[in-house]
């Protein structure tokens, strides 16, 4: 077992607030909306801290029929724009890793604009660290959703205004 994290940044063109609303309050209403071919649909269970986000992964997503991921969620502080959750199951889960925690921060750098820092923290299964492959896929797909997030913001003034 091999206990390992990396990190990414990426600077948005959207407040952090909006970001906020959108990616981290109703992930499971707007990612299949900008992904569909990726996630095919996504709900929430329960509210605020110890909810659970499940989402279910499209055919295009290259996945085994029937995938999904579940994480609940560990940290949420729209005073700071502070989210983490945990993966329960699915997705590397049990595969790669025994344990896997995501956690953002929106750092507002102007009245339509943020930084958002991502960390992911993991334990592996094996006695081998993960491939630079696999963390680079980590990485660039959580940039990846947050890109499409703004990208709809941007396109949709009007939503979580």
């Amino acid at each position: 077992m091999v206990s390992g994290s990396f990190t990414g940044e990426v600077t948005l063109n959207v407040s952090a607030a909006r970001l906020w609303k959108g990616g981290i309050e109703e992930p499971h209403i707007l990612y299949p909306k900008l992904m569909p071919d990726y996630i095919s649909k996504a709900e929430r269970i329960g509210e605020g801290v110890g909810a659970i986000n499940v989402f279910y992964y499209s055919p295009a997503a290259n996945l085994p029929p029937g995938s999904l991921i579940k994480n609940k969620i560990e940290v949420l502080d729209e005073a700071t724009f502070t989210f983490k959750n945990s993966s329960v199951e699915g997705g590397l889960l049990g595969v790669l890793v025994k344990s896997f925690t995501y956690e953002s921060v929106f750092i507002p750098s102007g009245p339509d604009s943020c930084v958002a820092k991502i960390k992911f923290d993991y334990e592996t299964i094996a006695d081998q660290d993960l491939s630079e492959e696999e963390l680079k896929a980590g990485r660039d797909g959580s940039i990846a959703v947050l890109k499409a997030t703004e990208g709809y913001l941007l396109a949709n003034p009007d939503v979580y205004a």
